[in-house]
């Protein structure tokens, strides 16, 4: 049989498309048939054709327990843990409409184990001196990113495992902050490490334990700092704190814009900053596969004096091509391409500046970046700025229509 040779899911019967082939251990599924197994589910190359039919008859006998649940706790934000405790059940789901993705139903007597942390990164933020070398702040300035993460065990034939993020977010500050523990984020990490002990506490008492919730620790020992104005009088190479910080840069949106007027009335998007016009670009081009135009008039509005031209136009036309519809989605927290980029919920997107964002800066200019789940390097937007309204416009957006990795549902060697 030959590479291009007609496919046929063994499961429903239909043609396999060029890309949409999962294989199986003794037979072949179409990507539609592999989107209705258990997303906790990763041995289907193992697995044969009589196994997965009987998953799907037991997603299908799923449908009717989840339409019997109710929720009587909901545990974290990003993901949730949400429980049913008259039936003894429970559901992990990162949907707002949960009710109808068919999340796996789990018996409380199914669990065998639960594990939660706390885990935070430091990276020290830099800037530039005089002669345009790389330098630290006076005091040093860091960035520190938390993720809230569980581990659920389960004795479930058809997964072991249930692995997923409470919360996540990032922040920045100096050791000689007034509160270094949580510096603007106080009431947020107050409440997702609450939820996480919560969930904690409710696999304790279910399994007779006693496992504490593991908490790293970066934090530098906030000692004694020289009061600025201490500081040496000279410092033109110590340059002062961006004006646009981490923590005030993850923009969190109810809803992905249909019309310009949705997107301007997004929360938090105003033309006098920069880093809020960069996450409406990202927001505009997911409306480009369902409403071309409705895009290039939100695009027009976030370029202001330079409305897209008729090559722009035909580059995004290009960048859509063959169904990458993708590429956009890929930029907010949570799409992977092992869940085909689907964001959690609510939206929420990351825009960061480099030790080189303002480079030219004085001409007008500013490059920001926003990390991709399916790329390796950040991608950057440029802004421009109009000094007789100081607005920030969309200049140029070229970087964030770079390919990503495929969806795992479209890689045919997935």
């Amino acid at each position: 049989m030959g590479l291009f040779d007609k496919k046929f899911c063994d499961i429903c019967g239909n043609k396999i498309g060029l890309l949409g082939n999962k294989k199986l251990e003794d037979g072949n599924m179409c990507k539609d048939c592999q989107k209705l197994l258990s997303p906790w589910f990763s041995d289907r190359r193992h697995s044969t054709v009589e196994e997965i039919k009987q998953q799907l008859a037991y997603r299908e006998a799923n449908k009717a327990r989840v339409a019997d649940f109710h929720v009587s706790r909901s545990l974290g934000s990003s993901c949730k843990l949400l429980l049913d405790e008259g039936k003894h059940q429970f559901i992990v789901t990162r949907s707002s409409n949960w009710q109808g993705t068919n999340p796996d139903v789990v018996d409380f007597d199914q669990l065998t184990g639960c594990t939660t942390r706390i885990t935070e990164d430091k990276d020290e933020l830099k800037t530039k001196d005089a002669e345009g070398k790389e330098t630290s702040y006076m005091p040093p300035r860091f960035r520190y990113s938390y993720d809230f993460k569980v581990l659920l065990t389960v004795n479930h034939p058809y997964f072991d495992d249930m692995r997923f993020d409470t919360a996540s977010f990032v922040r920045e500050e100096t050791p000689a902050s007034a509160d270094p523990a949580l510096m603007g984020h106080g009431d947020v990490f107050t409440a997702a490490k609450a939820d996480l002990l919560a969930i904690q506490a409710w696999a304790n008492e279910l399994l007779g334990t006693d496992t504490k919730t593991e908490i790293e620790d970066t934090m530098p020992e906030v000692t004694a700092v020289p009061a600025p104005e201490a500081a040496p009088a000279a410092a033109p190479a110590e340059a002062p704190a961006p004006a646009y910080v981490t923590d005030k840069n993850l923009f969190v949106f109810p809803a992905l814009p249909k019309t310009r007027e949705e997107l301007l009335a997004l929360p938090r998007i105003s033309f006098q900053d920069p880093f809020s016009i960069a996450a409406a670009a990202v927001a505009a081009f997911t409306r480009f596969p369902e409403d071309p135009e409705a895009c290039y008039d939100m695009l027009d509005a976030l370029k202001g004096p330079q409305p897209l031209s008729t090559m722009d136009k035909s580059f995004i036309r290009d960048r859509f091509y063959d169904g990458k519809d993708y590429v956009p989605r890929s930029y907010f927290d949570g799409a992977v391409p092992e869940n085909d980029y689907t964001p959690q919920l609510p939206i929420r997107i990351r825009v960061k500046e480099s030790v080189h964002s303002r480079d030219l800066y004085d001409q007008g200019y500013i490059t920001l970046y926003v990390k991709s789940g399916g790329a390796d390097s950040d991608r950057a937007l440029v802004l421009r700025h109009k000094p007789s309204t100081d607005e920030w416009f969309l200049w140029n957006h070229t970087g964030i229509l770079a390919d990503v990795r495929v969806p795992v549902s479209a890689d045919p060697w997935a």
